[in-house]
């Protein structure tokens, strides 16, 4: 089975000065599938990366990064492959280039940061050669440090198990469609849920580890995907008091099916797995173990005042703070209308998004709280803001 790895390694012409390729010169890289506008004002961690082809000075790829020490990048191992993919790139650090703080790769912000990669190491038990390899996608991870210091806060590592069902962000310059095409210079996000482990197995016919785990769409056909573009970037939670990453964009898809494909989720290098790798060689990382503190707006229903509060759904091209109130129950059933709904302007990650499906006349709410309880709803539409409830099921 052939995967789709998430980096982007498209040919493009580059700025050269003498024969160094220029960190100016990031902007082939592109977006996330189905992804929203995000800037590092908010995630001033994350890092572009640029890597010159080893066999062409005029050519490149661009991976995603994030920054864990003062010094120190998290990025994908298979960013770094030679040019026929089945080793790791000799003298790749001296090809490296990271751009901090920059919402826009082409155009510059002010306060951008650019830095040469000092050395880059990869997990050594990391091995993309299909021949000689038992699984080519595995040990994904890599560290880079920089030639200087970098003055912005980490991301904190998570070093615990992850459930299914996690709402996640992702955020990159990857891709928008699924075939890798389409650039654009612009950090977009968006959010993914993790995927239970066998669900995650079946969808890559048994090509996941214990190092590795899935992440896709809230419903069966969310497109939100990470791609091209957006390897070694990471999948992260909003916690009260900041940001915590779980995992490295790896790869995903099969010789069917591609970015954004419903049902492929995309897979990630575990970070708690993977972690004594981290800590050998950045013993400063910080860590934590816990999902507690997550910082998430769910979907509620309050009994005391029968009224489901969503903080997020998409629908007309537009998206929505929603109130339902029920009505009644007729025949068994629970009906509900819409008691409210306020046009929102920024599109929240910390909110549990919800869809309309126009054509299948279903309003679906994943993850709704009630009581100490958790399911994922459907609610059918009756016509003029009227729905009854379909399905509840546990997530």
């Amino acid at each position: 089975m052939t995967k789709r790895f998430k980096n982007i390694f498209v040919i493009t012409t580059l700025i050269l000065f003498g024969a160094q390729a220029s960190p100016q010169a990031f902007a082939q890289q592109s977006r996330i599938i189905n992804g929203k506008p995000a800037s590092t004002s908010t995630y001033p961690w994350l890092a572009s990366l640029f890597i010159v082809s080893e066999g062409n000075s005029e050519s490149g790829g661009g991976c995603g990064g994030s920054l864990i020490a003062s010094r120190w990048i998290l990025t994908a191992a298979h960013c770094f492959l030679n040019d026929a993919g089945d080793a790791v790139s000799t003298d790749v650090a001296s090809r490296t280039y990271i751009t901090l703080n920059s919402t826009n790769i082409t155009d510059l912000s002010a306060g951008a940061i650019q830095v040469a990669a000092k050395q880059v190491i990869v997990h050594p038990n990391y091995n993309p050669n299909k021949e000689t390899s038992d699984n080519s996608h595995d040990f994904d991870i890599a560290l880079i440090e920089l030639e200087s210091t970098v003055n912005i806060a980490p991301v904190r590592l998570f070093t615990g198990a992850i459930p299914s069902a996690i709402p996640a962000i992702v955020a990159g310059w990857g891709a928008t469609v699924g075939d890798g095409s389409t650039p654009s210079d612009n950090l977009l996000a968006t959010q993914l849920i993790t995927i239970a482990e066998n669900t995650c197995a079946a969808a890559h016919e048994g090509s996941i580890t214990a190092n590795m785990f899935c992440a896709g769409g809230y419903t069966s056909t969310d497109t939100s995907d990470t791609c091209q573009g957006d390897s070694g970037g990471p999948l992260f939670v909003m916690l009260n008091d900041g940001p915590m990453q779980l995992g490295i964009t790896s790869f995903g898809g099969s010789e069917t099916s591609n970015c954004g494909t419903p049902g492929s989720p995309g897979v990630y290098a575990r970070i708690s797995q993977l972690f004594s790798f981290i800590h050998e060689h950045v013993p400063t990382a910080n860590v934590i173990n816990s999902l507690a503190n997550l910082k998430l707006d769910y979907n509620t229903y309050i009994d005391a005042t029968g009224m489901v509060a969503v903080p997020k759904v998409y629908g007309a091209g537009s998206k929505f703070a929603v109130q339902l109130r029920l009505t009644g129950i007729i025949e068994g059933a629970y009906h509900f209308e819409l008691a409210s709904a306020e046009e929102l302007s920024n599109d929240v990650m910390t909110s549990v998004p919800s869809y309309f499906d126009e054509a299948a006349n279903v309003l679906i709410l994943p993850l709704v709280k009630v009581g100490p309880d958790t399911f994922n709803v459907r609610l059918k539409h009756l016509g003029d803001f009227k729905f009854v409830l379909e399905a509840a099921d546990l997530p």
